[in-house]
């Protein structure tokens, strides 16, 4: 083929592909978000920086924003709260954004809650902890499941179903871990059940066999794990390791990609967890799953899905009243009954928008994960 011919070809295929795509000219709706994009929370927070990016892509290719293209504004949140703040800051300060996406980390989320409200700027975040809805901060929307809905879940799995009448506690010392253990107990206390132990562990902490090893002397008969991936995934391993027989049910970020990567089929003998959602038992999330597969070579997790779903409501609220943040904030207020494909989205008077979280367990002598059981809260 001669280069002309080859030139033509290449102008032929550039054509085609531009005539796919809708024609915008206007300049587009820009939407902040703070992620973490380095350091160790960016195991999550890839996820979702993968996951707004395809929802952009998404709603461009729909047609944008009554006919104005969106687009992602993503700063660097890293690990810390400080660095988590100052993104926010400079996305606000520099674009002037509409809405802003937060981290999924309760901590820089609490950190970030006092310039939100300053900002008087919309916000959806995945920090589970909940400390953040005792904020009553009118602009952050909360888009997985609070810490305590997964608490009340995992005591009553605990007491309903395993049966245990000694349950001990072993959280990582934060604002999730705190806030979890706390429900967990209340839950457990209101059903006649006084837990025997609550050990807590710091965030850095490698060793958790001296909380462990407390929990098996006062006759925990089955331990609630409050954890974060890779913390998680240690305490699992050292379980296992310490030989210790008593059943374990753990929180969601156990059981994220990041973390079962990390956990060998042994580790999850026994073993049960309460988790956002288990994706691939929702219809409407087969195609979100499959495409997130084939573009990013990973799969697809619950934050994956929860901020997917997340700029998806920010889109329809964008197209039925315009980029005022004030509207904005009043329109996801009102949503109810959004089918989504982390489930379903009814926000409630704190700002919390999914009520409900799935029991799994694992195939023996697997690392697959099997339905138990979905349990709803009312909003």
């Amino acid at each position: 083929m001669t280069n002309r011919k080859l030139l033509l070809k290449l102008v032929s295929a550039s054509l085609v592909a531009i005539a796919g795509m809708p024609s915008f000219a206007q300049s587009a709706i820009e939407i902040g978000a703070t992620v973490p994009l380095t350091g160790p929370a960016a195991l999550s927070g890839t996820q979702y920086h993968n996951s707004l990016r395809l929802a952009e892509e998404h709603i461009n290719k729909a047609g944008g924003i009554n006919g104005k293209p969106i687009r992602f504004v993503f700063e660097d949140a890293q690990s810390t709260n400080p660095t988590a703040l100052n993104a926010f800051m400079k996305i606000v300060q520099e674009k002037k954004p509409t809405f802003v996406f937060l981290s999924s980390y309760s901590t820089q989320n609490m950190a970030v809650a006092p310039e939100v409200l300053k900002a008087r700027v919309p916000v959806m975040y995945a920090g589970g902890a909940d400390a953040l809805q005792a904020l009553k901060n009118p602009y952050m929307f909360r888009i997985r499941p609070a810490d305590s809905t997964a608490a009340v879940a995992m005591a009553q799995f605990v007491k309903g179903t395993l049966k245990a009448t000694k349950p001990g506690i072993i959280y990582i010392q934060n604002d999730f871990g705190q806030g979890a253990a706390k429900a967990a107990t209340k839950t457990l206390a209101d059903a006649g059940i006084a837990v025997v132990a609550s050990e807590a562990y710091g965030g850095n902490d490698k060793d958790m066999s001296a909380q462990l090893l407390s929990l098996k002397n006062k006759g925990a008969d089955a331990i609630i794990a409050l954890s974060f991936p890779q913390d998680g995934a240690l305490l699992l391993r050292q379980i296992k390791t310490m030989g210790l027989k008593q059943p374990i049910v753990a929180s969601s970020g156990v059981f994220l990609p990041s973390a079962m990567q990390l956990m060998s089929a042994a580790d999850l003998e026994n073993v049960w967890g309460v988790i956002d959602v288990m994706l691939e038992t929702n219809p409407n999330a087969t195609s979100f799953v499959k495409e997130y597969k084939e573009r990013f070579r990973v799969d697809a997790d619950a934050y994956a899905a929860v901020y997917y779903d997340g700029a998806m409501i920010l889109a329809d609220g964008l197209r039925k009243v315009g980029p005022d943040p004030e509207k904005l904030r009043d329109y996801v207020a009102r949503v109810k009954n959004y089918q989504g494909v982390a489930g379903t989205f009814s926000f409630d008077d704190a700002g919390n928008g999914i009520h409900e979280v799935t029991v799994v367990n694992f195939k023996k002598g697997t690392k697959e994960m099997v339905f138990v059981s979905k349990v709803v809260a009312t909003p």
